[in-house]
């Protein structure tokens, strides 16, 4: 009797566990499939116990809550998104739009400053025969007059050149050659345009070649303006002082150094230098002429020549300017792209 009864009470409390632990089975096992973005709600037996029932209503409560947050930040993220992309697009364009108008703006400037140049270049050529026209007639009165207007329109042909040089590199048409130069004869025929400019403010020239004996294969016309507008920037801004020009040809690498004993540059200043139409004094009433073009015509030609400018300078001490540029292969002759 006492076993019928201990056999009917174990089968009474493993259906009532059963009862009990089913739905909780079954809401354990949705609660393992939920994943991040993937939610599931469960429905529990009406006959399950009232805290299984409870633990299931809080559990598709917090699911609802979840779905409903993924809900709104899928909503923003698209929102921002597309805010994004149309941002970027507008950005994109207006980019374009500015890259357009430079070109257009540099081969405006490359076409007139070569219109002016023209004319400019025939004035020249009549004042020298208006000059010896007044040396054979014995008109010596008028010949500083004379010299006033070469002096003068060298001078605006040089700013012209200057402008019709930084106009073609900024639409991309400036010509790269090369050519075996002679680099000891190339730098003194840079020294000799230059001298009168280093006389004028009483320097002294030093000139250390003893190492660029050899030829070099470079763009002749683009490494001569680059020793030029060094030379010429040195000269400029030093006052009875030295300027040492030195070359050398190491690793198949010509290493030009120009460096004076001048005014300096500080180091705001330094970092905008190579900036066209950047000077140290940029004011209406500068004590130095110029474009300020010069120095990022020497930045850009060096670089399209493939090789580095460093600039090192002390205000007070004066300045250093390095440029190093590779050999070229005769096969490499290429216009620049931007």
């Amino acid at each position: 009797m006492g076993l019928g009864y201990g056999f009917a009470f174990a089968i009474i409390l493993s259906l009532t566990l059963r009862r009990l632990l089913k739905p909780m089975n079954e809401l354990t096992s949705v609660m393992e499939e939920t994943t991040d973005g993937a939610y599931k709600s469960t429905e529990i037996d009406p006959e399950a116990s009232l805290e299984v029932i409870k633990i299931a209503d809080v559990y598709n409560q917090m699911i609802s809550k979840l779905a409903e947050r993924d809900q709104k930040l899928r909503g923003q993220k698209d929102l921002l998104e597309t805010e994004v992309a149309l941002r970027t697009s507008e950005l994109v364009q207006a980019r374009d739009t500015a890259l357009e108008a430079n070109r257009h703006k540099s081969e405006f400037l490359a076409n007139i400053t070569h219109e002016l140049r023209t004319p400019l270049q025939s004035i020249l050529g009549y004042t020298e025969v208006v000059k010896e026209v007044l040396e054979d007639e014995g008109i010596f009165n008028c010949e500083k007059d004379v010299d006033k207007i070469t002096h003068n329109a060298d001078h605006l042909l040089s700013l012209i050149n200057s402008i019709l040089d930084i106009s073609k590199i900024e639409a991309g048409k400036m010509e790269v050659s090369s050519q075996n130069v002679n680099i000891k004869s190339l730098l003194s025929r840079a020294v000799d345009t230059v001298a009168p400019m280093i006389e004028k403010n009483n320097n002294a020239l030093k000139i250390i070649t003893n190492e660029a004996d050899d030829e070099f294969l470079v763009d002749e016309k683009k490494l001569f303006q680059i020793l030029l507008n060094l030379l010429s920037n040195a000269a400029k801004f030093t006052h009875e002082g030295t300027i040492t020009l030195s070359a050398a040809i190491k690793n198949q690498h010509l290493l030009i150094d120009v460096r004076d004993t001048g005014i300096g540059i500080n180091q705001e200043q330094q970092d905008i230098i190579f900036e066209p139409f950047r000077q140290i004094d940029g004011s209406e009433t500068r004590q130095f002429l110029g474009t300020g073009l010069g120095l990022s015509i020497t930045m850009h030609f060096t670089q399209l020549l493939g090789g580095k400018i460093k600039l090192d300078s002390e205000v007070g001490k004066g300045s250093c300017f390095s440029v190093s540029i590779p050999q070229k292969s005769s096969h490499e002759d290429s216009t620049n792209d931007h």
